[in-house]
């Protein structure tokens, strides 16, 4: 099979390349695209939206908070690219890259040394903007995508809330690509088989501060899923795992929004 052009290139951490490929499925799909705040002038966060997106049951991705963990950027635009003719009819909000400079560094922080995923009770101009952009919306679904260095497999956290849980079969998707997660802690959490599923409040992240997953499901989201690949695998089969995700998420939200 040949390689994709993102493996053949080394272009995973090309942000100017990976903005020209959003705004060229931006074009065809009939999405607004447009860049929302700049971390540095040569680093603009841009979110993507469908003329389907109201005010609930819509769908949010993001990817790319933490610049080291390239797969997710790339993962959803490659899905982009692969669904174009679906995208117009998802109700979809996307931040296709919420840290740019990260990314392009190869950096899990941004530019001041901010882990963005721990600040989303902090008032930062990025966490402002998303904010912003969400403030009008409810989601069916919240799916943030990254990557874990200390990973041994594929694993994802499921916030408790909304039931039949979805966790198992979209690791089961995925299965075939990377194993499953063996480790039964994570991070201090306990794991059962690559899932991570608990309820959350304020006063668990008091010390760490707030990601934007648990914002999200504390705010926006009745499903809420973050999803971890193993950083130290081959970055095709990362990719690849991740977009069987999302799929099936879209696939599952869409359902049940129309």
């Amino acid at each position: 099979m040949k390689p994709a052009s993102y493996l053949e290139s080394h272009r995973t951490h090309d942000y100017p390349f990976l903005v020209r490929r959003w705004r060229a499925v931006a074009r065809k799909a009939g999405l607004e695209m447009r860049p929302v705040v700049a971390q540095t002038p040569a680093h603009k966060l841009f979110v993507v939206k469908s003329k389907r997106l109201g005010k609930s049951d819509g769908i949010y991705i993001s990817a790319g908070i933490h610049g080291d963990e390239p797969a997710g950027a790339e993962a959803l635009i490659l899905w982009a690219e692969q669904n174009v003719k679906r995208l117009a009819e998802l109700p979809l909000l996307i931040f296709p890259c919420l840290n740019p400079w990260g990314l392009t560094n190869n950096q899990r922080v941004d530019q001041n040394g901010h882990d963005l995923n721990r600040q989303f009770h902090l008032d930062l101009p990025l966490v402002r903007a998303v904010k912003k952009l969400t403030e009008p919306h409810q989601f069916a679904l919240a799916l943030t995508l990254h990557e874990d260095f200390d990973g041994q497999g594929l694993y994802l956290y499921e916030v408790e809330r909304a039931t039949p849980y979805w966790g198992e079969d979209l690791l089961n998707i995925a299965r075939p690509i990377i194993a499953i997660e063996g480790r039964v802690l994570i991070d201090g959490r306990r794991a059962s088989a690559g899932i991570v599923r608990r309820k959350v409040t304020l006063k668990k992240f008091a010390d760490i501060g707030l990601p934007e997953a648990v914002w999200l499901h504390l705010n926006h989201s009745t499903r809420t899923f973050t999803i971890e690949t193993p950083s130290e695998f081959s970055l095709d089969r990362r990719v690849q795992a991740q977009i069987a995700i999302i799929d099936e998420c879209v696939r599952r939200a869409a359902a049940q929004s129309f």
